[in-house]
C-alpha cells in the first residue's frame, strides 16, 4: 500500500506503525517517500519520546557496489548496523532505499537472505520502531505481518528452521509475529501450526510441562480442522517429553510413525522412525544395525540432510558403545580386538558424515554434539587438537546451549570424586535422566541420548553449592498458582501468590505479618491490582493482549522498613484464542513507549 501525499493516510501509517512497530512503504518517488517516512518518524517519536536513527542502503554500497561491497554485503552492513542500534535501547530506526525484490513478503524457502527478512530478523527481540523504504515497489505491499496469511506461514518456517538448528531463542518473536498473523486471516489450521511449534520450541527449552500442555492443545485443534499430519508431529512431540526423564516410550512413538504413515507424510514417518530406534537402540538384542539402515534410506527419498545426519550421528553413537552385538543374534563378525577397531572405524566415517551434513543444513546444535561424541570416542582425533574442548564449547555458546557447555566441562574435568553431577547439570536436568550417566574404563562419559534433545535452563530456586548447609526448612519461598488452565489473549487469568515459610522458619508457627506484593508486567499485559497482601490471600488478574510468552515480576516488601525481601519472575504461555466462528478480527495495539 502506498501511504504517500495524503494527510490522512499518514494518520492510519502512524496508527499502523505503534500496533506493529514495522510499516513497510513503497509505490512513490525517492523524495516523496523519504518525506513521508520522516514524518511518521518525528510523530511516533516525539509523542514516545525516542532518538531517531536513519540508514539509506545506498550509503552501504547496495545500488551500485561502490566501495567494493557486494550488494549482499551492503545488505549485511545495513542489518548489523541496525542490529547494533536494536540492542542498546528503544529507538525508531527508518531503513530507506530498500530495493523492491528485497521488500517482498518474507522469502517461504530456507534461502531466507533478503535485506527485509534480515531486517526484521534483527527487529524482533527489540522494542524498537522500524519503518522500510522500497524503492519502486509493486501498488499493494503492505505492511508486515501482512492480512494474507503467507506471511504467517513464512514466519512459521522461520521459526522451524531456527528450531532445527537448536537455537530456540530465536523462534519466539516470529512466532508470536506468525499468530498475528493467522488470527488476522482467520486461519485456524496456522495457528494449530503455530501453537506446536510453541510447544516444540518448550521441549527444547527444556520447559516440559509447558509444552506438554501447548503439545495437547495443538494436537486437539489439528484435530478439529483435519490437519492429520499435524496431529501425527504433536503425537510424536509428546512422546518425546518422555525420553527427558530418561525413560523413552518407544510404543508412543510407534504409534506417531503410523499416524505419520496414513497420512501420506513420507518425511515425518521417517523422523518418527529414527526417534523409535534411538529409543531403544540400547535395547540388548535389538537389531539397531539394520533400523538405522532403514531410517537412512528413508530420509535420503525426501531429499532430508538433517535427518540423515542425525541417523548418522545416533548410529555412530551405538557403534561406539557397543560390544560388537547388533541385536541379530551374533557378533555379526565383528568380535575380538579387530572387530573392535573396525567398529571404531567405521563409528568414525559415520560421525565425519554427520559433521559435514550438520554444516550443510546449517545446525550448530548437532555439529557440537558430534564434535563432542567423535572426540570422546576417538581419542587419535582428540589428541590431534588440543583446544578440542574450547572449540566445541565455541560452538554451544553461539547458540546460548549453556548445557551444552556443561557436558563438555564434565567431559573435560572426568567423573567427580564423590560421583555427585555437576551443579550445572544438576539445576537443569531431571535426576532420572542424570542417573543414566555411565563412564567407561578410561574416564570418558557415556551421556545419555536424551541430554542432547533439550537445551534445559537452570530450575528457580535450585539451591547452589554454597546453599547446602542452608536447608530450604530455614527459608521462606514465594508460590505462584496460575487458577486458570489456558490464559489468551484480552482474558483475565487468576494468578494466586503466597508466601510458604519452611518449618523451620519463625513464621512457621506465628502468623505471617502484613507484607506487600508488587506485580509488574514486563511484556504487552496488563496486571491488577498492581499491589497485593499475601497474608490476606494475595490474588492477581493477568490479561495478556497477544499470544506468546509474557514475564511477569513479584516484588514481596516488608512495609515497615521498606525492605525488599524477595523478587520473582515468572513466564506465562498464553496460546492463541479460538473464537467460536472464527472471524478475522484486527490484534489489539501495543502500548506505546511511553504509556509503558
Amino acid at each position: 500500500m502506498s501511504f504517500v501525499g495524503h494527510i490522512r493516510d499518514l494518520a492510519a501509517a502512524r496508527r499502523e506503525l505503534e500496533t506493529r512497530r514495522l510499516l513497510v512503504v513503497g509505490g512513490a518517488p525517492d523524495a516523496d517517500r523519504s518525506a513521508f517516512l520522516d514524518a511518521v518518524a518525528r510523530e511516533v517519536a516525539d509523542e514516545a519520546g525516542l532518538p531517531v536513527y536513519r540508514f539509506r542502503v545506498a550509503d552501504a554500497g547496495e545500488r551500485s557496489g561502490e566501495a567494493g561491497r557486494t550488494p549482499g554485503e551492503a545488505a549485511d552492513a545495513v542489518v548489523e548496523a541496525c542490529r547494533g542500534v536494536f540492542v542498546v535501547h528503544p529507538c525508531v530506526v527508518v531503513v530507506d532505499g530498500v530495493p523492491a525484490g528485497a521488500a517482498d513478503a518474507v522469502p517461504t524457502g530456507t534461502a531466507d537472505g533478503s535485506l527485509l527478512a534480515g531486517l526484521i530478523s534483527a527487529f524482533a527481540e527489540s522494542e524498537s520502531f522500524l519503518l522500510v523504504g522500497s524503492t519502486d515497489a509493486r501498488e499493494g505491499a503492505s505492511a508486515l505481518p501482512s492480512d494474507g496469511c503467507a506471511d504467517g506461514w513464512a514466519l512459521l518456517t522461520r521459526a522451524a528452521v531456527h528450531c532445527d538448528r537448536g537455537d530456540p531463542r530465536a523462534a519466539g518473536p516470529l512466532l508470536r509475529r506468525a499468530v498475528e498473523a493467522h488470527q488476522v486471516a482467520g486461519d485456524r489450521r496456522g495457528e494449530a501450526w503455530a501453537v506446536f511449534l510453541y510447544g516444540r520450541m518448550c521441549r527444547l527449552r527444556g520447559r516440559a510441562e509447558d509444552a506438554r500442555r501447548l503439545l495437547h492443545i495443538a494436537r486437539e485443534r489439528f484435530r478439529a480442522v483435519g490437519e492429520r499430519p499435524g496431529e501425527a508431529w504433536a503425537c510424536g512431540e509428546l512422546a518425546r517429553l518422555a525420553t527427558r526423564s530418561g525413560a523413552p516410550d518407544p510404543d508412543a512413538l510407534a504409534e506417531a510413525r503410523r499416524l505419520h504413515e496414513r497420512a501420506g507424510d513420507r518425511r515425518g514417518a521417517a523422523w518418527a522412525h529414527l526417534w523409535w530406534t534411538v529409543a531403544r537402540a540400547d535395547e540388548p538384542g535389538f537389531p539397531w544395525r539394520e533400523e538405522f539402515t532403514n531410517v537412512q534410506g528413508r530420509f535420503h527419498e525426501v531429499s532430508d540432510r538433517l535427518g540423515t545426519a542425525w541417523t548418522l550421528h545416533h548410529h555412530a553413537l551405538t557403534l561406539a558403545r557397543t560390544d560388537g552385538t547388533d541385536g541379530v543374534g551374533g557378533t555379526g563378525g565383528t568380535g575380538g580386538t579387530g572387530g573392535t577397531g573396525e567398529r571404531r572405524r567405521e563409528a568414525d566415517r559415520l560421525f565425519e558424515g554427520a559433521l559435514a551434513l550438520f554444516e550443510e543444513a546449517d545446525c550448530p546444535h548437532g555439529r557440537a554434539w558430534t564434535m563432542l561424541e567423535y572426540a570422546l570416542r576417538s581419542p587419535a582425533h582428540r589428541f590431534l587438537n588440543g583446544e578440542w574442548a574450547a572449540e566445541i564449547r565455541h560452538v554451544f555458546h553461539g547458540i546460548g546451549d549453556e548445557a551444552g557447555e556443561a557436558w563438555v566441562d564434565l567431559a573435560e574435568a572426568g567423573p567427580s570424586p564423590d560421583g555427585e553431577p555437576p551443579y550445572e547439570l544438576a539445576c537443569r536436568y531431571p535426576t532420572a535422566l542424570l542417573d543414566t550417566l555411565g563412564w567407561t574404563e578410561a574416564g570418558e562419559p557415556l551421556i545419555p541420548r536424551a541430554a542432547r534433545d533439550t537445551q534445559p535452563e537452570p530450575r528457580p530456586g535450585f539451591p547452589r553449592p554454597g546453599d547446602r548447609d542452608r536447608p530450604d526448612d530455614s527459608r521462606a519461598h514465594v508460590r505462584l498458582t496460575l487458577l486458570d488452565d489456558v490464559p489468551v489473549p484480552d482474558v483475565p487469568a487468576r494468578i494466586a501468590l503466597q508466601v510458604v515459610p519452611g518449618p523451620g522458619h519463625p513464621w512457621s508457627t506465628a502468623p505471617l505479618p502484613p507484607l506487600t506484593a508488587r506485580a509488574t508486567s514486563l511484556g504487552h499485559a496488563e496486571i491488577d491490582p498492581a499491589h497485593g497482601v499475601p497474608a490476606d490471600g494475595a490474588e492477581f488478574r493477568f490479561t495478556p493482549h497477544r499470544p506468546g510468552s509474557h514475564r511477569l515480576r513479584f516484588t514481596v516488601e516488608d512495609p515497615a522498613t521498606g525492605t525488599v525481601l524477595q523478587q520473582v519472575e515468572a513466564e506465562i504461555d498464553v496460546v492463541p484464542s479460538d473464537p467460536g466462528p472464527h472471524r478475522p478480527t484486527a490484534p489489539a495495539p501495543r502500548p506505546s513507549a511511553r504509556r509503558a
